[in-house]
């Protein structure tokens, strides 16, 4: 299975709950949506303030400035975002099946909530020194808990230690042209292709075309589809 040394335990959820949010909650998610549809170096304090339905003196009463609050947003986000993808793995048996109940999770988070998406993998190269060295540590821990694999397989089969690192990056590319070409909400059908490539480096052909041929998990559209069709309580 997929491990971590962070206690997942007191991680705050991204985006906040829809109830009675807190200005600054409201701030963090204008800052991460407005930059996924309109590019960060094209925000400004005023396009932030305006659909987080607050003022300039609320803005500044919790940021330094524009880079601050994109780095917090960032920081908060792309946390919540590594927990939701690591609990899912973590109630799997194996890490086969966490590896593919994580992308799958990865792939319908692209394709339900692309703007979010687009600011954590994209914008972020645009945002300063401060997220990008928070998405590098991201990184690193992300490649770790891949690198688990090698508990399920003999020493000697194992890949070099670089190859985590090599296919999160790999990962990232992808999804980031994905949300580049405005596809987005194709995302999921990358999963088979996707299994293969991960698979293949840590346990072999074999493994990985049974993953690729194997059915896949329901898309993003299609399981809430089928969501959506079942009965409600009166």
């Amino acid at each position: 299975m997929f491990s971590d040394p962070y206690d997942s335990s007191s991680v705050v959820p991204f985006p906040a709950s829809r109830g009675k949010r807190q200005p600054r909650e409201r701030l963090l998610e204008a800052m991460l949506l407005t930059s996924g549809e309109i590019g960060y170096e094209q925000v400004s304090v005023r396009n932030v303030i305006e659909r987080a339905g607050t003022s300039r003196a609320t803005f500044y009463k919790h940021f330094e400035d524009r880079e601050d609050c994109f780095a917090c947003a960032y920081s908060e986000a792309s946390e919540w975002l590594y927990r939701r993808l690591l609990g899912v793995a973590r109630r799997e048996p194996t890490w086969r099946a966490g590896l593919r109940a994580t992308l799958a999770e990865l792939l319908e988070f692209c394709a339900n909530q692309p703007a979010l998406a687009k600011a954590l993998l994209i914008e972020v190269h645009a945002a300063g020194k401060r997220p990008l060295a928070q998405r590098a540590d991201l990184m690193e821990r992300l490649s770790r808990a891949l690198d688990s694999a090698r508990r399920e397989i003999p020493s000697r089969q194992a890949p070099p230690p670089i190859t985590s690192g090599f296919i999160v990056g790999a990962i990232q590319s992808l999804l980031a042209a994905k949300l580049l070409d405005g596809d987005a909400e194709r995302a999921p059908e990358m999963l088979p292709g996707l299994l293969h490539f991960v698979v293949m480096q840590y346990l072999g052909e074999s493994a990985a075309w049974e993953e690729m041929t194997a059915a896949p998990l329901a898309t993003w559209s299609a399981r809430r589809q089928a969501a959506a069709e079942l009965p409600h309580g009166g």
